[in-house]
Order: structure tokens, then C-alpha cells, then sequence
């Protein structure tokens, strides 16, 4: 028995990173999942994995800035499964890290709509289909990150938007408990593959500091996404968090002791 048997998990930015090293997770689990991501030849990648490990999958190429796109996507997955348990919003997409006096609005604004404005309207999306269950409810997984938490240099428009969306869940989680459904934050930190995919195209100052950031922890490591990371997310996804809502949950190998 896995421990998300039966359930229907709709996750974005699923072709690379943690994003697919959660879906092959939650894949493992006994789930259904509706995936998507920009780039449909990696994404095909983590469908066929996934249904390798025993899940039915459909994976739509999507752009999560792409408000019609996002509301085809939803509809597609409720068609297909005839439900939607649990929505894990993880696609961001990042701007080139820099001292905030170099950044623009411009950056801002593609943070914050990859971010803030898609997880608004998928959680909007995805309500019809999850609300007023009985047992343990649907559960929204919003990914945050720590940058916004411990206010990390040449992070600003990351850590805006990202500190945007704990705000963010917390009134829905408050809004929406008495439809039965939870929502709570996740901020990994430090992890081999990263959430971007690769650093090998930042300039090497900054690389370094990133790559030093990554073990700043009691483990004196980065963490696994699929080992370290994705398990939380399938805690969260279960019915085994039934009773926690409105929290962000640091997967990040104690990296705020070190703050």
C-alpha cells in the first residue's frame, strides 16, 4: 500500500529538479498525476518514469504564466481522474541573482508571476474539485524557499514573491479549513539538484556563494531532492497531515539554526 493510493496530485514543474524528483516520488506512492511543465521533451522524460513506477499520468506543456493554459490544464486533469486531491504549485522561475540596486521591476514581475500569480489562480482552479470532503480533505502544497526567510543578498525579487506566497497561504489555509482543506508552505534549501536546474549559467561569483550556501547546515551537506524532499511533500499530500494547515515546513537539513 502506498500512501497516496487512490489520490489525484496535480504538480507543476515537473520536467526537471525537485519538481520531477517529486513526481517520481509521488508516483512511487500509489498516486495519480497530472503534471506539467514548459519544456515538453523533459517532460515526457518524467512521465514515462513515472509511469514506469506504476502511475497514470498525463502531462500537458504548460506555462504557468498562461492563465488559459493553467485553467486547460485543471480542466484536462478533472476530465481525465474526475477528481483533484492535492495541488503542489512548485514551478518558479528565477531571475539572474544580483544586488537589488541592479535589479529591475521587470524582474519582479516575472518572479511574481510564475510564483504568486500562478499559484493564485490554480488554487482558484483547482477549489471546485476539492472542496467540503469528508475524512481527512484535499491538501495545496505552495512552494516557498528561505531566501525569503532569512532575507538572502542578491535574492530580492525571489524573496518578494516568495515571502508573497506564505502570505498567501496562510489566509487560504484560514479561509478554506472549513472546506476541509489544508495548505502549508515548503521551503527546501541546499539541494543537489536544484530547484533551477543547474548553476553552470550564473557568473562564478556568485555561483560560489551559492554552492557554499548548500551545506551551511548541521549536516554539512546538500540535501537529496528525491531522498530528502519529496517524502515531505507526500507527508503532506497524505492524510497523514490532516491536521496541519497554515505552516511552512523547512526540508532544509536545519539550515535556519545556521542562520
Amino acid at each position: 500500500m502506498g500512501k497516496l493510493d487512490g489520490k489525484v496530485v496535480l504538480l507543476t514543474g515537473a520536467s526537471s529538479g525537485l519538481g520531477k524528483q517529486q513526481a517520481i516520488r509521488i508516483a512511487e506512492e500509489g498516486a495519480r498525476l497530472a503534471i506539467c511543465a514548459r519544456n515538453e521533451g523533459k517532460l515526457s522524460e518524467t512521465r514515462r518514469i513515472c509511469e514506469e513506477r506504476g502511475a497514470e499520468v498525463l502531462a500537458m506543456p504548460v506555462d504557468i504564466v498562461d492563465h488559459d493554459a493553467l485553467s486547460a490544464f485543471v480542466t484536462a486533469a478533472a476530465e481525465r481522474f474526475g477528481t483533484i486531491d492535492t495541488l503542489v504549485n512548485n514551478a518558479h522561475t528565477i531571475t539572474v541573482p544580483a544586488p537589488f540596486l541592479e535589479k529591475t521591476i521587470d524582474d519582479l514581475d516575472v518572479e511574481m508571476r510564475s510564483s504568486v500569480y500562478a499559484y493564485w489562480h490554480l488554487m482558484k482552479l483547482c477549489f471546485p474539485y476539492m472542496r467540503d470532503r469528508t475524512g481527512a480533505g484535499a491538501s495545496i502544497i505552495n512552494f516557498a524557499s528561505e531566501a525569503g526567510v532569512m532575507g538572502d543578498a542578491l535574492y530580492a525579487p525571489y524573496a518578494a514573491a516568495k515571502e508573497a506566497v506564505r502570505g498567501l497561504s496562510r489566509v487560504v489555509a484560514r479561509e478554506w479549513g472549513k472546506h476541509n482543506i489544508r495548505v502549508n508552505t515548503l521551503c527546501p534549501n541546499g539541494m543537489t539538484d536544484n530547484i533551477s536546474g543547474g548553476l553552470d549559467w550564473m557568473e562564478p561569483r556568485t555561483r560560489e556563494h551559492i554552492e557554499k550556501s548548500f551545506v551551511n547546515n548541521p549536516f554539512g551537506r546538500a540535501g537529496d531532492p528525491y531522498e530528502d524532499v519529496a517524502p515531505v511533500t507526500v507527508f503532506l499530500a497524505s492524510d497523514d497531515s490532516r491536521w496541519i494547515t497554515g505552516q511552512n515546513i523547512h526540508a532544509d537539513g536545519g539550515g535556519l539554526i545556521n542562520a
